[in-house]
Order: C-alpha cells, then structure tokens, then sequence
C-alpha cells in the first residue's frame, strides 16, 4: 500500500497513506487542522489533541484547581495567590524533572483561572509557525506550551522556543511545563545550547512551579514542591521562595508577605486590594473544597458565579471581611 504526505496550512505534515479508511486527504487534513486551529473548536476549552503528549485525555476529566487542593497537591493559599497571579495573565512554568508528575495537569487547571476576556492559543510544537502574532492581540491572548522539551515533535523546541520568549518582550503571556527542578535549573536550560534564550527575555518570566513525584505508605504521590517568583532589578534576576516544602509528605509553607510584595509590585496592584483579594480567594477555595465542588464542570459553574458576584456591589461587603494581615517585605530577595 502507498502511502503519501500532506501539508496542511502552517506547514504541519499529515502521513494519510494506508489509513483503510475512505477518508480523503483533504478531510482527514482539514479535521486534523481543526483540532489545532485558534478559536474555532466546538469548545472553546478544549485543548488540542496533542495537548496532553503521548497521554489522550478525556478534556472533561481533567482536574480543576479546587481538586487538586483537594489531594494535597498544594493548599489553598498557595492556590490563591496562583489564580490570582493567572488573572494577571502571569507568565507561569511548571517544572518537574520526573515524567508524570502533574505539570501538565496543573498548567491545565491555572489556565481555567485566566480573564474571560484572554483567549488562549496552543502553540504547536514543532509545526508553529507563529502566524498568530498578525492576527492576535497580544493583550487578550494567552501562549501555551505543552512542554519545552525535544522529546516529541508537539512540543516546542530550538529556534522556536527562542522566538517565543522574545514575543514576551512585546507583551505576549506564556504558560508552559517543563523538565527542571527549580528556577535556577529552568534559566540554565533556557540558556543553556541549544535554546540560547537571551537573558533579559528570562526577566519576562513571573512565576515557576516545581512539582515533585514519588512511591510512600499512601501511593503515588504528587505535589507542589516550591513556588518561586522572579526579581528582576537592573540586570539581575533573582528567584525569590513564595512557598516551599521540604518532603513530599510535609505541608506548604507559604510566605505571604512575599505573595503580596509580588502581587504589588510585579503585577501593580493596589496593596489593600491584593490583600482582600487574595484572602478572599483563599477562602473561596476552601469552601469549594469543604462544599465537594469536584470536576471540571463543576469548578467552572462555581467560578462564573463567584466572578458575576465580583461585578456586584455585594463583593465589597465580601471583601471588607477578608484581608491577609501581612504587609509585603520591602526586600524580598
């Protein structure tokens, strides 16, 4: 049986030869291109095929953020300051040197937290040929990247991975995984041959999160090992701990003076809005949690519902109640 290749529009190449099926190329392109194409899906949330690597997920079943702090993954503080770093449109990895840690897992639960308004573009890995930068609003559009890597093709790599990061540097916002432990170890492999990533592009970056895996008494467990946000003054980038813990099995110990400092002085927020704000989300998190708010569908009712409250004049008796009674440290290095 011959088998032939077809280019799709953007240059991704489809092997539709020996299919034993009585599809023609044209459709078998045209339904692949529109698992990849922006803003035109049957759901606007899904992802596309690939999304997920080698793994095919059932978008549906994917956790929402409410049920990871339900597992243990990390608490609702630390949650709190990352839904509202997302509805900054925060440039935010997730790194985990292990395969299987979560870190697509959590990328995908963060970006439910994203403006209604930001509309989110998956980059296509190896294919992508960045035509979206003429025809998207930096400002209402969101990058994503499964992985940084050069294991598969899907994921993004070499000269488009540098591309990417200068597009920060006009405004575009990324999320992204990748294999590292740490941002130190991130910077060095974005750096690093063959990437090259020019440094004052790693300024851009606002937020990694390190995950970490492993076999105890109670299973598989997966969890936020550390969240760290970048300080950037002059020429120099300094990671700054936000929330860190020691052993798979200890909890998260979360500073929040330094949540605030970033929240203020990264992302511009007034300090007592970031305050309410962020206690308020903390708050919300745990009683989705303690109420059994579980799946996605069910995170994304509740999320509407708190968000059309947050356009009410109720919210401010809402928010008089809540405040974090920290102040944010003045030299957070």
């Amino acid at each position: 049986m011959c088998r032939s290749t077809v280019v799709a529009r953007g240059g991704l190449e489809i092997d539709v030869g020996g299919v034993g099926c009585s599809a023609s190329p044209t459709c078998i392109v045209e339904s692949v291109e529109r698992q990849w194409r922006f803003g035109e899906e049957d759901d606007v949330h899904a992802p596309p095929i690939d999304w997920w690597g080698r793994v095919r997920v059932d978008p549906g079943s994917s956790l929402s953020l409410v049920d990871l702090v339900r597992l243990g993954s990390l608490d609702a503080a630390t949650a709190a300051f990352l839904w509202m770093a997302m509805e900054q449109r925060a440039t935010l990895l997730v790194a985990a040197r292990e395969h299987g840690a979560g870190k697509t897992t959590l990328l995908s639960a963060l970006v439910e937290l994203l403006p209604v308004e930001v509309k989110r573009y998956y980059l296509r890995g190896w294919y992508e040929r960045f035509a979206f930068v003429t025809t998207h609003d930096p400002n209402t559009t969101y990058l994503l990247v499964n992985e940084i890597s050069d294991h598969l093709p899907i994921y993004l790599w070499g000269k488009g991975v540098r591309r990417v990061f200068a597009l920060l540097a006009e405004g575009w916002r990324l999320g992204a995984t990748v294999h590292a432990e740490g941002a130190e170890e991130v910077f060095s492999l974005l750096q690093g041959f063959p990437l090259e990533v020019p440094s004052e592009y790693l300024h851009m970056i606002d937020v990694v999160v390190t995950l970490g895996m492993g076999i105890t008494q109670e299973g598989l467990l997966r969890r936020v090992l550390c969240v760290e946000a970048v300080r950037v003054r002059g020429t120099e980038r300094t990671p700054q701990v936000l929330a860190r813990r020691e052993t798979l099995r200890s909890p998260l110990t979360v500073n929040p003076a330094a949540c605030l400092a970033v929240l203020t002085e990264r992302f511009g927020l007034p300090l007592e809005e970031a305050s309410r704000r962020l206690a308020w989300r903390q708050q919300q998190l745990a009683r989705w949690v303690a109420q059994g708010v579980g799946g996605l569908a069910a995170f994304r009712q509740a999320l509407a519902e708190l968000r059309a409250l947050e356009l009410t004049e109720a919210v401010d008796a809402v928010y008089e109640e809540s405040r974090i009674e920290e102040t944010p440290e003045a030299n957070w290095e």
